[in-house]
Formats: C-alpha cells, structure tokens, sequence
C-alpha cells in the first residue's frame, strides 16, 4: 500500500505517475467518536452526543516541501487536502482505493523527529484540522476494474452528514 497527500499550494516530490506533485507519506492516522449514554434497564433507550473527530497526523520523510509544511503550520489559511490510500496497479500504477478530501484544513501542529545514529532522513509529523471531510472508497473486481465508488460527507461544524 502506497499513502499519496496533496496539500493545496504545496509541491510533493512523489515519483508516482498518478500523484506527481503529491506528497509521499508513511502513515496517516485519525478517527471519530462519540459518548453514547445508555438507561441500564433499557437496551433500547440509548442517547448520542455529537460526533468529535479527531485530527488527522500525518508522518513522512523530509523534503523538498518540508519548508512550506512548516510555516503553514506557523501562519496557514484553510486549504483543501487530499489523501490517497493505493494498492498496486495492474499494470498502470498504482489504484487508488480510499480518497479522504478535508475542507477547510490547517496545520495545528508540527514536529521533527532526526536520530544522529539513523542512515535514514529525519521525519516530520504534522497534525491537520479540518471541518469538513469526504470520505470515498472505491472497489475494485477480480480482474483489478474499478466499481461503482462510495462516498460520503461529514460537516463538523453543524454536525451533519452530506
């Protein structure tokens, strides 16, 4: 599996024929939660808060767009993010089977991690808020063709679904 991240107004160095310009990544995580409170007598009877998403870390090697990474995260604006999950190809590269899209993003966050003893270049974690996000996946049939894909929205700021 391949992580791809398009973050509006920032080059990526990715050699990837689908993703030029995209950032590679080695890990993204984030997830979502709610408290749901239930009447011990009754199973049936159950209340939810709100949903709280959480933001979304992203992990990558340096490079050239490391610098632009960083001041975004001193002084951005709201950008459009895009993050690709990939599986590989048949034969043209690699097949992109889950899109995230974050609307309104901002770089709350911003680390290095350099070890002198390592023969590998240093990473950078980022952490990215966002207040709106799509989420796509896209199957794929036995002989590798793409299905029908599944999308769907979710606006944090009025918590509701799209």
């Amino acid at each position: 599996m391949s992580i791809f991240v398009n973050y509006e107004g920032i080059k990526g160095e990715s050699s990837d024929s689908g993703h030029k310009g995209w950032m590679d990544v080695e890990a993204v995580s984030w997830g979502v939660g709610r408290n749901i409170t239930s009447n011990s007598s009754t199973q049936g009877d159950r209340e939810s808060s709100n949903a709280v998403i959480s933001d979304l870390h992203v992990t990558r090697y340096m490079d050239s767009s490391t610098p632009k990474l960083f001041i975004e995260s001193c002084c951005g604006t709201g950008k459009e993010v895009k993050i690709h999950l990939s599986k590989t190809g048949s034969g043209s590269g690699a097949d992109v089977y889950m899109e995230y899209t974050l609307k309104n993003a901002l770089i709350s966050s911003y680390s290095v991690n350099a070890v002198s003893q390592d023969n590998h270049r240093p990473t950078e974690t980022f952490t990215i808020t966002f207040v709106d996000v799509e989420v796509k996946y896209t199957p794929y049939d036995e002989d590798g063709n793409a299905e029908a894909a599944i999308a769907v929205g979710f606006d944090t700021a009025s918590n509701v679904k799209r």
